[in-house]
């Protein structure tokens, strides 16, 4: 119990460091993208060990056969130690939360647009909210297996990407925590989204 405490309060002080610096990179940065750069697409994991991010990037490039440090990042509140989504802007990093994954790669992004043409060719029902986010991320170059039908055969890519996670959470190669997956169409897509969410936190921390 001591030692849990113990390591909570350490990290809650990295979220608290981490948060000062990306807030004053907020206001050093004019561009959204170069807050996205510095923080964001590069540098180390708020929430876990070095160790942890780079074994993290290579077992994902590996089952992916993908370069790890080219095309795979960890984003979301796990990278920066909280979140920059409007609806949970600051919100920090908790036992609840999950280690997301960027996956850049055309190859793999086609692949899995292929299965769910076909999936939607077939006929097989799929929950309107989940395929209107779909559509939605789409549009931004993003899929996420989340909002795809995961018990579907003709649509592997995704099952598989369901699987690869539950195994990293099983392995705690990132500790307890759930792995998810975002594939997106290439870097341009990832940045641009990352860029949008940045902006309005900008337009924040210059009230």
């Amino acid at each position: 119990m001591i030692e849990n405490a113990v390591f909570e309060d350490e990290q809650e002080k990295a979220i608290d460091l981490a948060m000062a610096a990306f807030k004053a990179g907020l206001l050093r940065h004019a561009k959204p993208l170069s807050v996205v750069r510095e923080f964001i697409t590069h540098g180390p994991c708020v929430v876990i060990s070095q160790e942890q991010h780079a074994e993290l990037r290579e077992r994902v490039g590996v089952e992916l056969g993908i370069h790890p440090n080219r095309d795979v990042y960890t984003v979301g509140s796990a990278k920066l130690g909280f979140s920059i989504k409007p609806a949970r802007r600051y919100g920090r990093f908790n036992d609840h939360s999950d280690i997301d994954v960027a996956v850049v790669s055309p190859e793999l992004y086609s692949q899995i647009w292929l299965e769910v043409r076909e999936f939607v060719a077939s006929k097989e029902p799929w929950s309107v909210s989940k395929m209107e986010d779909f559509k939605r991320e789409h549009l931004a170059g993003r899929i996420s297996p989340k909002n795809i039908h995961k018990a579907s055969p003709l649509i592997p890519t995704a099952t598989r990407l369901w699987d690869i996670g539950r195994q990293l959470q099983l392995d705690r190669v990132a500790g307890p925590y759930q792995v998810t997956f975002a594939v997106w169409y290439d870097m341009d897509a990832l940045e641009g989204y990352q860029s949008n969410a940045v902006a309005e936190c900008q337009k924040i921390e210059a009230l």
